[in-house]
C-alpha cells in the first residue's frame, strides 16, 4: 500500500514558537509509519520556510544551517495534506490555512474562516452570546475602531464589571499575555501587557473558584462530529498560565472529570453546538469554565490545539478509547476527506 505523504508544519513567528516545536514532536513520534511518510517544515522565527531531513533534531541540536529553503513550485507535487501545528497568530488564524488552501494542498484542522474566528476572542464571544450560549460578562478594547465617545462609554461600563478581571489579548494563545486583575488600580498595568501582543483586548468577569473542563472534538459535518469524556485541569497557579502549562510542571488532570452523567451530556451538547456555530472543522478543543453552582460557562474554542507530551487534546481521545496513533490517522483521514 503505498503511504500518504503528510507534511508537518512547525515553528512560526508567533510567542508560541516553541510549543508549536514540541507539539510536532509529539505528532513525527506517534504518527504511523506504515501508514504514513512525514515531511518535516520548520517555519524560523524570521518567517523563513526551512525543510531537510530529521529537522526537528537539526534544530534542537543547533543545527538549522543544515536545512534548507523549502521550495513551494516542489512542494504541491511531493505531499498529498498538510498537518499545520502553528498555534497563535500566522498558524492558528487562518493564515496558513489561506497559503495551503491556494496551493490546492488539503489540511488538518480548521477552515480560515474558523480558524480566525475562534483565536479572535472579542468576535467568538460575541457570536456565542448571539446564539445564547452562556460566556462570563466582558468588554472590548479597541482604540483603532472604537471612537472617542465610545472608549468613554466603555471605560464607564468597565467598572460596573464584578471583580476579579481576566484581561487578555484578543488573538494569542497558550494564556500568552493573560492578567488576573484583583483591583482597578491594576487594569492599566494589565492592559499594557496584553497590548504587548495584541491592540484588541478583551477584559471578562472572573469565574470564580471555577472547574477548569476541556473536551476534544473531530469531524467535519454535524454528522461525524464526535466529542470526548471531559476532563478537569487543576492548575499549580492560580489560574492556567503559560508557565504552568510548559515549565513549572505542577498541573494536576483529573481523567475523566468527575461530573454527573447529566452535566457531562451537558458540556458534551453544548461543545458540539459551540463547535458547528463556528463552523469548524477537522479538530478543536473546546475548553469551560463551571462555577460553584455548576452553570457551564464556554470559554473558547482552540481550533489548533497542543500535541505534546502533557497537551490535553490527545489526552482526552486516550481516556475516550483512542490512542495517540488512531487520532493523528483519523485527523489526517478527515483533512482528505474534505478535500472531495
Amino acid at each position: 500500500m503505498q503511504k500518504i505523504r503528510v507534511a508537518v508544519f512547525f515553528g512560526n513567528v508567533s510567542p508560541e514558537h516553541e510549543v508549536s516545536c514540541s507539539s510536532a514532536e509529539g505528532i513525527i513520534q506517534n504518527i504511523n509509519r506504515s501508514r504514513f511518510s512525514v515531511k518535516e517544515i520548520y517555519i524560523d522565527k524570521k518567517g523563513r520556510f526551512l525543510t531537510g531531513r530529521n529537522v526537528l533534531k537539526s534544530i534542537n541540536c543547533g543545527e538549522k544551517n543544515k536545512l534548507s529553503q523549502l521550495n513551494l513550485n516542489k512542494l504541491i507535487h511531493e505531499i498529498d495534506v498538510a498537518f499545520p501545528v502553528l498555534h497563535g497568530q500566522g498558524g492558528e488564524d487562518g493564515a496558513i490555512q489561506g497559503f495551503l488552501q491556494t496551493l490546492g494542498i488539503p489540511f488538518v484542522g480548521a477552515s480560515v474562516l474558523a480558524s480566525a474566528l475562534c483565536l479572535d476572542k472579542t468576535i467568538f464571544n460575541q457570536l456565542m452570546v448571539v446564539n445564547k450560549i452562556f460566556k462570563p460578562k466582558f468588554i472590548i478594547l479597541d482604540n483603532e475602531r472604537q471612537t472617542a465617545d465610545e472608549r468613554i462609554w466603555i471605560s464607564k461600563e468597565i467598572k460596573k464589571l464584578q471583580l476579579p478581571l481576566f484581561v487578555k489579548p484578543a488573538r494569542a494563545g497558550s494564556s500568552v499575555g493573560i492578567s488576573k486583575v484583583k483591583h482597578f488600580i491594576d487594569l492599566k498595568k494589565a492592559i499594557l501587557k496584553a497590548k504587548n501582543y495584541d491592540q484588541k483586548i478583551i477584559i471578562e468577569e472572573s469565574v470564580e473558584d471555577a472547574i477548569e473542563i476541556e473536551v476534544s472534538v473531530f469531524g467535519n459535518t454535524a454528522r461525524d462530529v464526535k466529542v470526548s469524556l471531559p476532563g478537569r485541569i487543576i492548575p499549580g497557579a492560580e489560574f492556567y498560565t503559560y508557565n504552568d502549562k510548559y515549565k513549572d510542571n505542577k498541573t494536576r488532570f483529573e481523567l475523566p472529570a468527575r461530573l454527573s452523567k447529566r452535566k457531562i451530556a451537558e458540556i458534551r451538547r453544548v461543545a458540539k453546538r459551540a463547535y458547528l456555530i463556528a463552523n469548524c472543522q477537522g479538530l478543536a478543543r473546546v475548553d469551560f469554565l463551571l462555577n460553584k453552582d455548576k452553570k457551564v460557562y464556554l470559554n473558547e474554542i482552540n481550533t489548533l490545539p497542543g500535541f505534546t507530551s502533557i497537551s490535553m487534546y490527545p489526552k482526552l481521545w486516550r481516556i475516550s478509547g483512542l490512542s495517540f496513533r488512531q487520532l493523528l490517522t483519523k485527523l489526517i483521514h478527515l483533512a482528505l476527506k474534505r478535500k472531495t
